[in-house]
């Protein structure tokens, strides 16, 4: 019986380690547009892009393989009201969570654009090749 706990505990000790070594958060900036980055599946890639909605103006993931790289839940946006207190239509960060998911390469792409404006191009744009090994 203390023969099966123990291997019990040693299994779900292998489990967390590998889930830990696989816990790795890379974190990318506007500055990081054209790069190319590596990943492993299972790794975490944070995005925080500075935007400002109250202009209509919102960041949105236009490309990606989702079979490679997942998008986790939707975008998180917040202002630093501390930093901006009373200013009425200031801008904050957009911030999108990604999880490796499969071995492949793809090119994650956003764009900031209107939505209520289709026929018009992006005023900006991030991308960035990914390779999940």
């Amino acid at each position: 019986m203390r023969r099966n706990i123990l291997s019990v505990v040693t299994f779900f000790t292998v489990v967390i380690m590998l889930t830990a070594c696989n816990g790795k958060t890379i974190k990318l900036s506007a500055e990081d547009n054209g790069r190319t980055i590596e990943m492993k599946p299972g790794e975490t890639l944070l995005i925080s892009i500075d935007g400002n909605p109250t202009t209509g103006y919102i960041w949105e993931v236009d490309s990606v393989d989702e079979n490679i790289l997942g998008l986790a839940g939707e975008p998180d946006y917040s202002t630093d009201f501390k930093l901006k207190s009373g200013m009425t239509g200031v801008g904050g960060t957009y911030k999108f969570t990604f999880t490796a998911v499969s071995s492949g390469t793809t090119n994650l792409k956003l764009k900031y654009w209107r939505t209520f404006e289709p026929e018009n191009p992006p005023v900006e744009t991030f991308q960035v090749t990914v390779n999940v090994k």
